[in-house]
């Protein structure tokens, strides 16, 4: 934690010198940290809005963890044709008689639940015969709820002493939980109706 510390103290020195280098350092830095599935995306989507304001530190966030989830997901998919063929042709095949009618729906629901680590996530899409298409697109639509939320969060503190003291049920309020049932209650009404 304290390598996470020092980094949004060199951002915080660095923002009002340089916001354009800054920007783009950030991002780099996130898009690394979504392709290698590292988790605590949510810890970060609300320091960009601590440090960039809601809108960009949105931007900064989703675009970041969308582009870098695509790149885990493009290698992984790669490496796991190549050394497990076989393994990964039958199951492949068994997901997708199940999720061929309204694969994006399902996938956007899935992306939508918080829980499953990244890395399992991303390693889970992969295995699935759909479209670097869908997969952008579920994984965009997916987690800008939560990541539009965490940003918002980061945007209401003030100092670096209230992000410390972050808890779980600052992320995870009642408004947050009862959106996503929502949005995830919506998506089940598409899925049923896109069947019949």
């Amino acid at each position: 934690m304290d390598f996470f510390y020092l980094f949004l103290d060199f951002i915080k020195i660095n923002l009002d010198n340089n916001f354009i280098l800054t920007f783009f350092l950030f991002f780099a830095f996130l898009l690394c940290y979504s392709a290698f599935a590292i988790p605590g995306n949510l810890i970060f989507a609300a320091s960009t809005g601590y440090f960039f304001g809601i809108y960009i530190g949105f931007f900064l966030s989703i675009s970041s963890l969308v582009l870098g989830s695509l790149i885990f997901f493009i290698f992984s998919k790669f490496y796991l044709m190549k050394l497990f063929p076989n393994i990964y042709n039958k199951f492949s095949s068994k997901i997708d008689y199940y999720i061929s009618d309204s694969s994006i729906e399902y996938l956007i629901i899935f992306r939508m639940i918080p829980g499953p680590p990244l890395i399992l996530q991303n390693l889970f899409l992969s295995m699935l015969n759909i479209k670097k298409i869908i997969f952008f697109l579920s994984t965009l639509i997916g987690f800008s709820p939560l990541i539009f939320i965490s940003v918002f969060i980061g945007f209401q503190f003030n100092n670096l002493e209230k992000i410390k003291n972050l808890s779980i049920n600052d992320i995870f309020s009642k408004e947050m939980i009862f959106f996503m049932i929502f949005l995830i209650s919506l998506l089940i009404i598409r899925i049923t109706f896109k069947k019949k």
